[in-house]
């Protein structure tokens, strides 16, 4: 409450608008019996990990499927869909782009270090530098592969494409069995 109201007599209790907990309970059990194992409260992706390599398979990973149905319950728009399939797919490709720009930078540190360590003549040391310059080589044509993959809308994209229509689709159901088929006329 602010200080003009309780300076000027504007301290009336407000009514407040109680949902339709009967509604809100015959979704939830129309919800499990299209698919028992969906687990509403799962925590959707933050894309916060601890490194940028495994923010793309975290992201990989995500639950689209339960993206896509909650989705589908609050706007059912095909053109909503798409376009929320669309900002996936650049999510991903955001998390690539700046994994590369994070491992490059990680692979001048190790050439420098590479450099100076060989200079003092520390082999076993320049071994290991070189070992994790490999790595970070690797990680790189990993993630070229799956910048393809999304381009090209193959391989791992279409996973996530796949389970994003999956779980609209089952929203799109869960409303039509809700206020449809369930309804008494």
């Amino acid at each position: 409450m602010g200080i003009w109201n309780y300076l000027f007599g504007g301290n009336k209790p407000e009514e407040k608008a109680v949902p339709d907990v009967s509604l809100q309970e015959e979704a939830n059990r129309i919800d499990q019996r299209l698919n028992p194992n969906l687990d509403v409260r799962k925590p959707h992706f933050d894309g916060r990990s601890e490194s940028t390599w495994q923010r793309i398979f975290d992201r990989i990973r995500h639950d689209y499927e339960m993206e896509g149905y909650q989705d589908a319950l609050t706007t059912a728009d095909n053109k909503y869909r798409d376009d929320n399939i669309s900002i996936i797919k650049l999510d991903l490709q955001a998390d690539i782009h700046e994994a590369e720009i994070a491992i490059k930078e990680y692979l001048k540190e190790i050439d420098f270090h590479i450099n100076s360590r060989r200079k003092a003549d520390l082999h076993d040391l320049v071994e290991e530098l070189e070992s994790r310059r490999e790595i970070c080589l690797d990680r790189l044509k990993t993630m070229e592969e799956i910048k393809l993959d999304v381009s090209n809308d193959t391989g791992t994209s279409t996973r996530i494409v796949l389970a994003y229509k999956r779980g609209f689709n089952k929203g799109l159901a869960a409303l039509s069995m809700a206020n449809i088929i369930n309804r008494n006329i």
